[in-house]
């Protein structure tokens, strides 16, 4: 029960996480993600014979998974944003990213045959999920219509909101 629990929280912190920094709820985001890995990683009793498969198999991929999390957290910090451009954190992210992928073939390559071309099976198909989410998104954003500009605001709206700004700011009111 603790470790499908684990699972529970970690999928509810992911979620409270990514609400985003506006809402209070957030902050509750990532000590609710720490006791779901807590909870999945420390069983307290014996697990059943699924349980201890899917256990060792996450054991097992828990090293490069953690090089690739914080690799692509790297390099989204270090990217260009407001043009500002971290390069070195970016780098050191890329050559994490790098690393865990030679970890995981290196990881792939020991295993038995029948292992390996189900890791090759699913990597394929994690291929081709992402180029088909890509798809999704660039259709759905070449099919959303582009908002038209809007006219400049005529004489009589300017006076408008002239007179409400100096209203509501407390305004010189001689100045009518």
């Amino acid at each position: 029960m603790q470790f499908w629990f684990g699972f529970l929280l970690l999928f509810c912190g992911l979620s409270l996480h990514r609400i985003g920094p506006a809402f209070r709820r957030s902050n509750f985001g990532k000590p609710i993600i720490s006791l779901g890995l807590v909870l999945i990683f420390l069983p307290y009793g014996q697990l059943s014979s699924i349980e201890e498969n899917l256990f060792d198999i996450m054991l097992d991929n828990l090293p490069w998974l953690i090089l690739s999390i914080v690799g692509v957290y790297l390099v989204l910090y270090g990217s260009q944003i407001y043009w500002v451009n971290i390069s070195p954190i970016k780098i050191l992210g890329i050559i994490l990213i790098a690393t865990s992928w030679i970890y995981y073939f290196k990881f792939i390559f020991n295993s038995q045959k029948e292992d390996f071309l189900l890791v090759m099976a699913n990597l394929l198909g994690m291929i081709f999920g992402l180029i088909y989410l890509i798809w999704i998104i660039k259709l759905v954003e070449s099919h959303t219509p582009k908002v038209a500009e809007s006219l400049p605001l005529s004489e009589s709206e300017k006076k408008y909101v002239t007179s409400i700004l100096k209203r509501n700011m407390g305004g010189n009111k001689d100045e009518d």
